[in-house]
């Protein structure tokens, strides 16, 4: 059993990493775009549905640690808030609390990823397009990274995974990682 939080930028590659801890390590993914997204759809403004993804996130992670099921939670991570109660939901629970950061050295491939997957509502449709719903994003894909990392708060012992690595080379890392 595990509490795994995904972190890294939109297009990073949280989401494949995720649904490969689902499907090697029996894990339960708690994906926040959709919640995210359903909460739009059903009327909450941009900022309210963040809110209220991230408390549905943690309450679907509590709920599923009290059943036995190792959880992935897919966010960006971007707040220090995420990290701390990530680690109090793994400590209340007795489970080790694990942190994947997917990152990349330039801006070429997350685009390209965003750009050519379907976009949930509450996603980006590309690196300079912020998601439809978002009050004044910045529009700069450099200012939205910048602000991004330098917010980023991360634990003592993260893997970090260079995403542009191909699959075959990064999730042996991920499952040596996740390993009891």
């Amino acid at each position: 059993m595990f509490l795994l939080q995904m972190s890294g930028l939109p297009g990073a590659g949280k989401s494949t990493i995720a649904r490969h801890v689902a499907t090697t390590h029996r894990a339960i993914v708690v994906d926040y775009d959709i919640l995210k997204s359903t909460l739009l759809d059903t009327g909450f403004d941009f900022p309210a549905s963040t809110r209220a993804a991230y408390a549905l996130m943690y309450a679907e992670a509590r709920h599923l640690l009290t059943q036995g099921h190792p959880v992935v939670m897919d966010s960006p991570c971007f707040w220090p808030q995420i990290l701390t109660t990530g680690q109090q939901i793994a400590a209340t629970h007795n489970v080790p609390y694990k942190y994947i950061e997917c990152h990349l050295t330039d801006l070429d491939l997350p685009d390209e990823r965003l750009r050519t997957r379907p976009t949930l509502r509450s996603q980006r449709p590309s690196l300079t397009q912020a998601p439809a719903d978002a009050p004044n994003p910045p529009t700069d894909p450099q200012t939205f990274i910048r602000t991004s990392t330098n917010q980023t708060q991360r634990p003592t012992n993260p893997l970090h995974l260079n995403t542009r690595h191909p699959l075959p080379h990064l999730l042996p890392q991920v499952d040596a990682y996740l390993k009891p």
